[in-house]
């Protein structure tokens, strides 16, 4: 079991006295289960179920948050702000094998952020959550990095979002889908699947080990639905903040 400092005074803390009940436990919550860095994957059914919540509630509750996080451009990890600071980390030394440890996860997740010093995300201003055309979980579309997405999960994050983003409103193609799967949200099951694989470096890594050189997303999307099912009546869908 892991044991980690836990700053009292905030509860004297204007900023947090002000936080709605949900936003305080998820707060508490993230702290208590980010990695040694201050890093934690984005698990919004389980930090849903965890705090007796739903995923919309949630998504609310991390807008309300937004000063004290920073969220990454693909939306897949956050990275608590002053995190490191409350646990007596700063500042690093790479010949303490505690901050070794922190380094290695900050290697880990940098392409997230983008950033190539860990000092840059610490002292960085809080991001709020991006979202990109409509409803959908991206960072912005536009650039042409046709078979580029390869060497480069940014490039592919990208591709992955323009084509989720076709897909939400290929009406033919989700007629279809909804026909094999009836009472199933087609885009909130497309939509776990990248929050849960296809949008982290495992399910890049995954499609980069492959010999295909353009992903087809419809053929991934309709295959990955049966293994990332949603019903309608039991899942808000989702908005974007």
């Amino acid at each position: 079991m892991a044991y980690r400092f836990t700053d009292t005074e905030k509860w004297n803390d204007l900023w947090f006295r002000k936080l709605p009940q949900l936003e305080k436990l998820l707060f508490m919550y993230l702290c208590d289960n980010c990695d040694i860095a201050g890093f934690i994957e984005a698990d919004y059914e389980k930090w849903a179920f965890d705090l007796k919540s739903t995923e919309d509630e949630i998504l609310g509750a991390v807008k309300g948050l937004e000063r004290s996080l920073i969220i990454s451009d693909d939306r897949l990890v956050y990275f608590i702000k002053n995190y490191l600071k409350h646990q007596k980390n700063l500042p690093l030394n790479e010949k303490n094998k505690a901050h070794i440890g922190i380094l290695k996860r900050f290697e880990k997740y940098k392409n997230h952020f983008d950033i190539q010093d860990i000092m840059e995300l610490i002292e960085a201003p809080s991001k709020p959550l991006q979202r990109g055309t409509g409803n959908g979980i991206g960072i912005g579309i536009g650039i042409n990095n046709k078979n580029k997405w390869k060497k480069n999960y940014n490039i592919y994050i990208k591709e992955l979002n323009e084509k989720f983003e076709e897909l939400k409103k290929d009406t033919e193609w989700l007629k279809k889908m909804q026909k094999i799967y009836p009472g199933i949200d087609i885009i909130k099951s497309m939509e776990q699947s990248i929050i849960k694989y296809w949008g982290t470096e495992t399910g890049w890594k995954k499609k980069a080990s492959s010999k295909t050189k353009n992903l087809d997303w419809k053929k991934t999307f309709a295959n990955t639905i049966e293994f990332n099912k949603v019903e309608k009546s039991k899942h808000p869908t989702f908005n974007a903040i």
